[in-house]
């Protein structure tokens, strides 16, 4: 789309924002309704992103059904979050009121092509907002179809729209007359993005790349450790920003671990993604494949150990097999890249101390994992932690019950929760007096 469809169809939306923002039990009503009809359709919905991009059908429908509990969530729950909070001043009367911003832009990745577009959407029009989309080219349909899923809900015209294009489409976006932006994707194109919002003196909010650490410490339990490192790594083939990347163990433990890892990786079955016993698809793009290809490689010739897996899966389509090696060192790429991919790195560290300070030599700081039976150990570390999340005895996921986003070259603000809700309102103070009392008048 060029520059002037994607500037109508923010008008379309900068039309229907008024009436939407009105009641907040209309909106509560139409978001049940755009639930029930994921329910309904969880299954062709989730046969366009495998078809898409890759990922096993069965973690399609399972996100597809994630996308419905968020929305839901937020109907529920929406209008305590927004509920005006009263202040104690010197006025007759203070509070804090929370009002929606007007229409966001919103520039959306390919990996979890539903979920990621839906529970930035759940808690942004809840709170009043029209939304305009560009989803990733690789997952256009995808966004098309969530567009579609909005029309057949009967939600108002114009309330959810897609824009269909590339770089140059969602630069439009920004440049429309939309009030802020929020951007999933790659660091890179992450400042980008922030640096025209920017210009254009518009909020926004970033979720950019990870390198998660994932901490096993002597005394974790390695049967729960090992299988949480199994989903942390290969889930959606090991591209998600939030997946287990980069592999603490406690040398103590080490072999045991490894041992238990490499075998329930092995188990791991790879091949066509609408199967129902697949656990592994493809990568999205060959692209991605040639970039893992790329980062074991170079470890490799620096001296890593393969301990499974290590290279592409031969005859048709981007498969790699699930890898697992060892001997990492700083000046690898997979010891400072984010790995999108089905590949982990596992170091032996001599104490906590070590793991904490190699988890947090990081350009980024999006989430980690601990792992281990001391509970009390297990909150001082993750206060020393350098990231927006941390785990304890389990995976990072994002959850709608809590705050989702990082620091550092992860990105800023946060989704989910009631502080995703307020990155995209209007803070308003408003505070009553009977005449003028004070004459404070210093800004």
């Amino acid at each position: 789309m060029d520059r002037n469809q994607v500037f109508e169809i923010v008008g379309k939306a900068k039309r229907a924002y008024p009436e939407w923002k009105k009641d907040y039990e209309k909106r509560r009503s139409y978001i049940y309704n755009l639930v029930e009809h994921l329910k309904k359709n969880k299954t062709q919905l989730a046969k366009v992103a495998t078809s898409e991009m890759g990922k096993p059908l069965k973690e399609s429908i399972g996100e597809i059904e994630k996308c419905a509990w968020a929305l839901e969530f937020y109907a529920d729950h929406g209008d305590s979050f927004l509920t005006d909070e009263v202040l104690n001043t010197d006025a007759r009367k203070s509070f804090l009121t929370f009002e929606p911003l007007g229409v966001i832009g919103s520039i959306m990745p390919w990996n979890f092509p539903y979920w990621q577009a839906l529970r930035f959407a759940a808690p942004c029009l809840m709170a009043g907002n029209a939304i305009v989309m560009k989803p990733s080219r690789v997952t256009m349909q995808s966004g098309i179809e969530i567009e579609k899923a909005f029309t057949e809900s009967g939600i108002p015209d114009g309330i959810f729209q897609t824009v269909i294009g590339s770089v140059e489409s969602a630069n439009h976006l920004i440049d429309s007359d939309v009030n802020a932006v929020t951007f999933t994707g790659s660091t890179n194109a992450g400042a980008k993005v922030g640096e025209r919002s920017a210009r254009h003196l518009k909020k926004c909010v970033l979720e950019l790349g990870g390198s998660d650490p994932f901490i096993v410490l002597d005394d974790a339990i390695i049967e729960k450790a090992a299988e949480g490192a199994v989903k942390g790594r290969f889930i959606n083939c090991g591209q998600s920003c939030v997946a287990s990347k980069r592999f603490f163990v406690g040398k103590n433990i080490a072999e045991d671990f490894i041992e238990l890892f490499i075998k329930k990786a092995s188990h791991l079955k790879v091949g066509d993604p609408m199967l129902h016993e697949t656990d592994i698809g493809p990568l999205s793009s060959k692209d991605g494949l040639d970039t893992i290809s790329g980062i074991v490689e170079d470890a490799k010739e620096k001296g890593a150990e393969i301990l499974l897996g290590g290279s592409k899966v031969e005859g048709k389509g981007f498969f790699y097999k699930p890898t697992i090696l060892t001997n990492i060192k700083s000046d690898m790429r997979i010891a400072n890249e984010e790995t999108f991919g089905p590949v982990a790195p596992i170091t032996i560290v001599d104490n906590e101390s070590e793991a904490i300070k190699l988890a947090n030599e990081s350009e980024f700081g999006l989430g980690a994992s601990i792992w281990t039976k001391d509970l009390a150990k297990a909150d001082k570390i993750s206060r020393r932690i350098e990231s927006g999340i941390v785990s304890v005895n389990n995976v990072v996921i994002s959850d709608p019950r809590i705050p989702f986003g990082g620091i550092k070259h992860s990105g800023f603000g946060r989704e989910l929760s009631r502080y995703g809700m307020l990155e995209f309102i209007n803070l308003k103070s408003v505070r009553f007096y009977d005449n003028l009392t004070h004459n404070h008048y210093v800004e």
